[in-house]
């Protein structure tokens, strides 16, 4: 076997697409490596992998063979319908599929021809001649397609490059699946982080969040940090008179009021039931904290009408300022006792 033996030119492109698959989680970069390796070691002008869509569609990902094929043809999308009458009317060469343009493929099922003369020798191939390689999961499940077009010297190909084309399918079919596998992965790590960092009902930070956003405080060397510590007022009538799912509602409307008049880089927390504590840095907050906290009551007073019904209730406010070294504790007791304080006042009678 020398150097320029076909069988070993196969071997090295599927060797090199194999290490790429184990190696790599890049779903685009593996599959243009399958491509090119069915172009080189295989024989095809073309080659072209379309991967399967929710709704039975397939979408041109990777296209090896030409800039020209490749600006022609990626981000094609065919219809299953299409796919399912060119599957249903091809004839089986062991894994991959054939179709023959004798027995009457309409063109209206193409979504490409390729600009060759048709010739009349049944072993030669025709422009509407197909050639696919499906791409399957272990479960049967079809994940893709593999097609290519215009064989080497025009021929139809032959059993090696049959094989060869079969052997690259598997490998897409491996690198489809290391990438759904992986993205799967990373999608449960960062739903198991954000649930632990996260309030559940209202999508707030909860109190770990806030314990790791303000560990990290010293280390900005921001001047001021301050604190403002938001309690509802009368929200416990609205779970006894409208029930948990009214109460609910009005805490993830009150989060996302509380949100929306507060700065980008503030962080706000659900730190209790209906207790929530924000956190603001910056040069010089005396006047941004108090007008902050009044714009906080405002907003919460405003009536709420959700799907429930429209509720009223109110909010009382504490805040202090300190440095970013500070004991934290400290200015959430300070902001905590204002609060009260507040609510004391709003309950106290009028004179």
């Amino acid at each position: 076997m020398t150097a320029s033996d076909p069988q070993l030119q196969a071997l090295r492109a599927l060797h090199a697409v194999t290490k790429r698959v184990h190696a790599s989680l890049d779903l685009t970069q593996t599959l243009d490596a399958v491509a090119n390796g069915v172009v080189e070691a295989a024989g095809f002008g073309l080659a072209a992998l379309n991967l399967a869509e929710d709704n039975g569609d397939y979408t041109t990902v990777a296209v090896a063979g030409s800039d020209d094929l490749r600006r022609a043809l990626l981000g094609m999308r065919g219809s299953a319908e299409n796919w399912r009458e060119l599957f249903r009317r091809s004839e089986r060469w062991g894994s991959l599929y054939f179709v023959d343009h004798r027995f009457g493929a309409p063109e209206s099922l193409y979504v490409w021809v390729p600009d060759i003369a048709p010739s009349d020798d049944p072993d030669m191939w025709h422009p509407l001649d197909c050639l696919f390689a499906p791409l399957m999961a272990p479960s049967g499940e079809w994940l893709g397609v593999l097609s290519v077009d215009l064989p080497e010297g025009g021929r139809r190909p032959d059993p090696q490059q049959q094989e060869i084309l079969a052997f690259f399918a598997e490998h897409a079919a491996i690198a489809i699946q290391h990438a759904r596998l992986h993205s799967q992965l990373e999608r449960s790590q960062a739903e198991a982080e954000y649930a632990a960092t996260h309030d559940n009902l209202t999508g707030l930070a909860n109190r770990a969040l806030l314990k790791s956003r303000i560990d990290a405080l010293p280390a900005l060397a921001v001047p001021q940090v301050g604190v403002l510590v938001i309690d509802l007022d009368g929200f416990k009538k609205v779970n006894d008179a409208a029930g948990h799912e009214a109460g609910d509602e009005v805490l993830r409307i009150v989060a996302e009021r509380l949100q929306h008049h507060l700065r980008a880089d503030d962080l706000l927390a659900r730190t209790g039931g209906d207790e929530f504590v924000a956190v603001l840095v910056g040069d010089d907050l005396t006047t941004t904290i108090s007008e902050t906290a009044q714009r906080l009551r405002e907003t919460i007073a405003e009536p709420i009408c959700g799907s429930t019904g429209v509720h009223r209730i109110g909010a009382s406010v504490g805040y202090a300022i300190g440095g970013a070294g500070e004991d934290f504790s400290r200015l959430v007791a300070t902001a905590d006792t204002e609060m009260y304080k507040e609510k004391r006042r709003s309950k106290a009678p009028a004179w």
